[in-house]
């Protein structure tokens, strides 16, 4: 059953976790969480602090209600996963 939150983290076709690293400019490193559904903004702030308590400072985010995805500031794709399946997702 899914996680009793409000906002909802669907796995890919794969049945993978779509969390994703992203390099564009040939420098700029992202985080890409797609397929997010619900609250996504309560989704944003919880990752904010959990990650601001792991780098020591909270990462810059990039929220896109239409499409459900929300980019990171720097390589988080290990510490993002391992936080979603600890949630139940």
């Amino acid at each position: 059953p899914p996680p009793a939150l409000p906002y909802f983290v669907r796995r890919s076709r794969m049945h993978n976790v779509p969390v994703y690293r992203d390099l564009t400019h040939g420098n700029r490193k992202m985080t890409v969480i797609r397929k997010i559904e619900g609250d996504i903004w309560a989704l944003e702030g919880e990752l904010k602090a959990f990650l601001g308590r792991r780098a020591g400072r909270e990462p810059l985010t990039q929220v896109n209600e239409l499409t459900g995805t929300l980019r990171i500031k720097g390589y988080f794709d290990g510490e993002v996963k391992a936080w979603l399946l600890e949630k139940g997702f």
